[in-house]
């Protein structure tokens, strides 16, 4: 099979029939077990509570629609970077054996194998993300603080209601996700991967800080433009406060997803038709397929599900033992 311009023998369409799916389906809730419960209570809560506490602050009267939008997207986007990141540091800092059953790899953690490459490592990724969302995403936003003007609603008057709310993060999911899975399978070609897209793949085992670590230009055409589509052609009939809940939770949901672990609590993965967050992290061990960032649907539709993956996800354990003897040999034949 020939995939983004080389001959590929990794990758391989899941079975689309609906009994299959089906069958998947339940695997990967069964596997969730008591956390699913946990799952439902953190997403309903996050979809009850965020929007009203946003909504008992926002301001009665915007004077300057451009600058409250340019610094409410700045603010937030880089917030929900910081927080995800503590929130991760803290259950990389415990590694208390509950949480690292949820590991998504055999191998130790990378600030465990061998401490000054991994100094060097995340200097390197600090460095990368500040200036991609500290300067680069300003550039992205400056044109609102010139001509002054919002692209979605902002007035108190039409704070959206909780259906309006949950159809439009729907529609926004669904359509990012099918341009970050173009712009991935894009940036999987020869030429975009060797001088763009193997920066983010410097991280062969993820950890929360490198969902955002890329290459500038990776970062407005996987990252930024993806997730913006959607709400620009909404316009007028999204509010503001819609797109902010919506940052929070794509973000939130990429270092999840990047993340190592694997929770069966997370809330990003109860949604039918989503993978776990180690079908992204199963991506950077093989490079090739599993492009897409959420849904199974586009990896399902043109056969870019990685083959190794279905051995995974059907005896995990099986197949880490061997990921693991196949680490060590690598490492050997280095040192011979």
């Amino acid at each position: 099979m020939k995939t983004n311009g080389i001959i590929n023998k990794d990758i391989s369409q899941i079975d689309t029939s609906i009994s299959k799916f089906i069958e998947y389906e339940l695997k990967r809730y069964q596997s969730k077990g008591y956390g699913l419960i946990f799952a439902w209570i953190g997403a309903i809560s996050f979809l009850l509570i965020f929007p009203n506490f946003l909504k008992y602050f926002w301001p009665h009267d915007i004077k300057n629609p451009g600058q409250y939008y340019f610094f409410s997207v700045y603010i937030f986007f880089n917030l929900t970077i910081l927080f995800t990141n503590l929130e991760y540091l803290i259950y990389y800092s415990l590694e208390h054996p509950f949480l690292e059953r949820y590991k998504t790899t055999p191998e130790q953690w990378p600030w465990n194998q061998n401490k000054e490459i991994w100094k060097e490592q995340i200097k390197k990724a600090i460095k990368t993300v500040g200036f991609n969302s500290l300067l680069l995403l300003p550039i992205f936003l400056a044109p609102n603080i010139i001509t002054n003007e919002c692209p979605y609603r902002y007035d108190r008057e039409s704070l959206p209601t909780y259906l309006e709310i949950i159809s439009q993060l729907a529609l926004c999911m669904f359509v990012e996700d099918f341009f970050f899975y173009l712009s991935h399978s894009l940036l999987h070609t020869d030429f975009f991967y060797a001088k763009v897209h193997k920066i983010h793949h410097e991280f062969k085992e993820t950890v929360a800080i490198s969902a955002l670590y890329a290459h500038p230009l990776e970062f407005i055409m996987g990252n930024i433009l993806p997730s913006s589509i959607a709400p620009l052609l909404l316009g007028d009939k999204m509010h503001l406060l819609t797109h902010l809940v919506y940052i929070v939770m794509v973000l939130h949901e990429s270092h999840d997803g990047h993340s190592g672990y694997n929770f069966s609590w997370s809330p990003h993965r109860i949604i039918p038709m989503t993978f776990d967050a180690d079908f992204h992290i199963f991506h950077h061990w093989k490079f090739r397929g599993n492009y897409a960032n959420y849904f199974s649907i586009w990896d399902r539709v043109f056969g870019t599900v990685n083959k190794t993956f279905l051995e995974y996800f059907v005896n995990k354990e099986a197949y880490l033992k061997k990921y693991l003897k196949i680490n060590a040999d690598c490492k050997d034949r280095k040192l011979d």
